[in-house]
């Protein structure tokens, strides 16, 4: 072989060495191309399924990439998601933030058929409060489950929600072998999880070759026919279909109560520790909105949540909105009555709430009968779900609208508790500077109310408030009087800001109150302090006269020390 041919042959099998190294790097490149990025561009391809799209939530198995956040187990997601998918469209309202959902009558099943004919009489609405992030609007639609008819679930090892519809039945599986769940049925489809040997996974969706299933933290992919077994049909749990109200405990008496006033904004409680002086809340939720029994909802499922977390007892407080000509119409109005009934049997479901406050205040001295033939309707609906009613009075004598009204005879048997608001002796337009609850006049009141209502049933009213009154003395000679409320600490900050230090109070026996007073600009300013001396002289009745408990107006107004009075009392 001659050197040129000898060259040649050499060249030759350097072309062949490299081209098979080329071949060798070229099946690499393409084996990594196509394991990582070849879902993405051949999902499509006749031999491969359409692949799962990234979602955070999943809503009757489908999944969805929407925000949402969780606080107090409540789960949140955006109303105009919630109405494009579950609820469809509804009315927002302000002042405060909600929205008002009609209600479908066939959401409204109960164990109870009677209730539930009850309920289904005609339509009804409920407000839900929305919570705002960031200028968007937040549904807290896990609270609305038992309505809805379907669970919502947060998943942390996840980070997903799913959302199952309850009323229809579904398929599970049981999976043979640990394998991996795939994303897509194609050759180089990629794994998102693992599935475990004897693990129960729902169902979605059977094919040819593969199955579409869920695991429990929400996770869909694909698994091959051959790894499920024992496929299995479920039918719908009752319990989750029907609607319920909760059995409440038997309070030990004398127990603590404390109403929660609920204005434009819901008092953030989350933070709070658990009071051992207090059983009951009674956040004021709900107000007659006219004479057809309508209520304004303020209730709000993160606060009811916390609520129940800490023990407590809720008693949803109702009004009237202190209306005495919307109040009379609605008296008159049986039909009425029942609508506004059907709202709160609704909202107590909802809410997971024990009781009702009944707190009707200026009624016209002549629906004496009326309210009180009201009254009696609407505890026999409520207290046939076993719920408590209670309702609130004013201490006996005074005016007609405001105290004679309450027929407390009649009303006392028809009731568990009879609340009596032992404050605002010198209300505030008071024509005369005086206390708001000095202690002769509160045990008079309650000597009065018990010659009426039983004491296992009275409940003494407590001020967490005073006011501090203003005397200016007018070019006529005559003194004006003007009066502003004030939580107990912020009404010691302003006696200090003006020179008043706790030595400089007078101590007033008769009253069970220290007293301060100081001038400014030429006016002479008045207050008759509610503390820790004023209140245990006050809750000290509750064991004199063998009451049910007590119950403060309102709860941010005391200072935190008040509740060891209060325990000690108790």
């Amino acid at each position: 072989m001659s050197r040129m041919e000898r060259r040649r042959l050499i060249e030759e099998k350097r072309k062949i060495r490299k081209i098979k190294w080329m071949l060798v790097l070229a099946f690499a490149a393409s084996t990594v191309f196509f394991y990582f990025l070849g879902p993405y561009f051949f999902g499509t391809l006749p031999w491969q399924q359409e692949q799962v799209e990234t979602y955070n939530v999943i809503f009757d198995d489908k999944g969805h990439d929407v925000s949402f956040f969780i606080e107090e187990n409540i789960v949140f997601l955006p109303l105009d998601w919630v109405e494009e998918n579950i609820i469809g469209e509804v009315k927002t309202l302000n002042n405060p933030l909600r929205v008002r959902m009609i209600i479908d009558k066939s959401q409204l099943l109960y164990e109870d058929l009677e209730l539930t004919e009850f309920m289904t009489e005609s339509e009804i609405f409920a407000d839900i409060s929305l919570v705002e992030v960031e200028n968007q609007h937040y549904f807290p639609l896990s609270g609305l489950d038992p309505l809805l008819k379907q669970e919502t679930q947060y998943h942390p090892e996840t980070d997903m929600v799913t959302i199952d519809i309850v009323n229809k039945p579904y398929q599970t599986g049981i999976v043979a072998e640990e394998t991996e769940l795939k994303e897509n049925t194609g050759f180089f489809s990629r794994g998102v999880g693992v599935v475990n040997d004897g693990e129960k996974v729902r169902v979605l969706e059977i094919g040819e070759d593969y199955t579409f299933i869920r695991k429990t933290n929400g996770l869909m992919g694909y698994l091959s026919n051959s790894s499920l077994e024992s496929i299995q049909r479920q039918e719908p749990e009752r319990d989750k279909l029907t609607l319920g109200h909760v059995t409440p405990e038997v309070l030990d008496h004398p127990f603590g109560m404390v109403w929660e006033y609920v204005g434009n904004s819901h008092p953030d409680r989350s933070n709070d520790e658990k009071i051992p002086a207090l059983s009951v809340v009674s956040p004021t939720w709900f107000d007659l909105e006219n004479e057809h029994g309508d209520l304004t909802g303020k209730a709000q499922f993160r606060y009811a949540s916390y609520m129940r977390d800490r023990g407590y007892q809720i008693w949803g407080l109702v009004t009237n909105s202190f209306d005495p000509d919307m109040t009379e119409s609605f008296l008159m109005n049986r039909e009425a009555q029942d609508h506004f009934t059907r709202q709160l049997l609704l909202y107590a479901s909802l809410y997971q709430m024990e009781g009702i406050n009944i707190d009707f205040e200026n009624i016209h001295y002549r629906n004496q009968d009326a309210f009180t033939d009201f009254v009696r309707r609407f505890s026999e609906k409520m207290k046939d779900q076993d719920l408590i009613i209670s309702i609130d009075v004013t201490i006996p004598g005074g005016s007609l609208n405001w105290s004679q009204v309450y027929d407390r005879t009649s009303l006392a048997p028809l009731v568990d508790y009879v609340c009596v608001m032992t404050y605002d002796e010198h209300w505030g337009s008071s024509p005369v500077a005086g206390s708001v609850a000095s202690l002769g006049w509160v045990e008079n009141g309650i000597q009065n109310t018990l010659r009426e209502v039983p004491a296992e049933k009275t409940v003494l009213g407590l001020p967490f408030y005073t006011r501090l009154w203003e005397e200016t003395t007018q070019p006529d000679g005559n003194v004006s009087v003007s009066s502003r409320a004030l939580g107990m600490e912020y009404a010691q900050s302003i006696l200090q800001e003006n020179g008043i230090e706790k030595e400089d109070w007078e101590w007033q026996e008769e009253a069970g109150q220290y007293y301060a007073e100081y001038e400014a600009e030429g006016n002479r300013y008045r207050v008759w302090l509610e503390e820790e001396r004023s209140i245990e002289r006050k809750s000290a009745l509750v064991a004199e006269y063998g009451l049910a408990g007590f119950a403060g107006w309102r709860k941010g107004f005391e200072k935190p020390s008040i509740w060891d009075v209060l325990e000690n009392a108790l």
